[in-house]
C-alpha cells in the first residue's frame, strides 16, 4: 500500500467539516437555491455565474491531486535496462462504508461548474472533452472526502492486492496533476 501524508493541514476545522452537501455527493440535482438555503457548502456553493459547483464545499475544492506513478524497481539484476514496474491501482482504497455515500450525478454538464481551485482540470468548466467525473467510482475523491481528525494524517493512495514487493530500491514519480479522476492503475 502506498499512503500519502500531510501535515498541518486542519481537515477536522468545524467550518471546514461542515461545508459539504452529503445530497449532492449521493448524486442528487440541487438547484444554487436549494444548496444556499441548506447552507451546507458555504462558502463555496455557487459560482459567480449563478451555476451551483458540483461538488460544492471546501473539502471537495482542497482535493489533494497529487498523481503517483506506480514504483520501479531499479536495477533489477544490476542492469538499469531491467526497471520493474511493481503495478498498483487506486481500485478499492476506499473504505467499504464509504460507498454509499456517493453515487453518479444527474447533473448535466451545462448546469454546474466545478469547484474554484479544480480549474486546471476544468479550465472552461464541465464539457464534452472534461465531463462532470463520477464520484461513485473515484475512490480518490472518497478517500479525500473522509476527513481526518487530526493536522498530521495519511491517506491510503495507491494499493497491490495480490503481488508481494520485492525487495530493493524503488523509485515513485509524483506529478503536480491537474485532478487526475478515476484512476485504474
Amino acid at each position: 500500500m502506498l499512503y500519502y501524508r500531510l501535515t498541518n493541514f486542519y481537515q477536522n476545522h468545524r467550518r471546514y467539516v461542515k461545508s459539504v452537501d452529503e445530497g449532492q455527493l449521493k448524486g442528487q440535482n440541487k438547484t444554487a437555491a436549494q444548496l444556499e438555503s441548506d447552507g451546507g457548502c458555504t462558502p463555496l456553493t455557487t459560482a459567480p455565474n449563478g451555476k451551483p459547483y458540483y461538488p460544492c464545499g471546501l473539502i471537495a475544492n482542497s482535493l489533494f491531486n497529487d498523481t503517483f506513478q506506480p514504483p520501479v524497481l531499479l536495477n533489477v539484476g544490476g542492469s538499469s535496462a531491467s526497471n520493474e514496474t511493481y503495478n498498483m491501482t487506486a481500485q478499492d482504497i476506499n473504505w467499504s462504508s464509504d460507498a454509499s455515500r456517493f453515487g453518479k450525478t444527474t447533473y448535466t454538464n451545462d448546469q454546474v461548474m466545478p469547484p474554484p481551485n479544480w480549474m486546471l482540470k476544468y479550465p472552461n468548466g464541465y464539457d464534452d472533452e472534461h465531463p462532470i467525473p463520477d464520484l461513485s467510482t473515484w475512490y480518490e475523491f472518497q478517500v479525500w472526502m473522509r476527513t481526518a481528525g487530526l493536522p498530521t494524517f495519511s491517506k491510503l493512495a495507491l494499493r497491490n492486492p495480490n503481488d508481494i514487493m520485492k525487495a530493493g530500491t524503488y523509485q515513485v514519480d509524483i506529478d503536480l496533476s491537474s485532478l487526475s479522476q478515476p484512476n485504474t492503475r
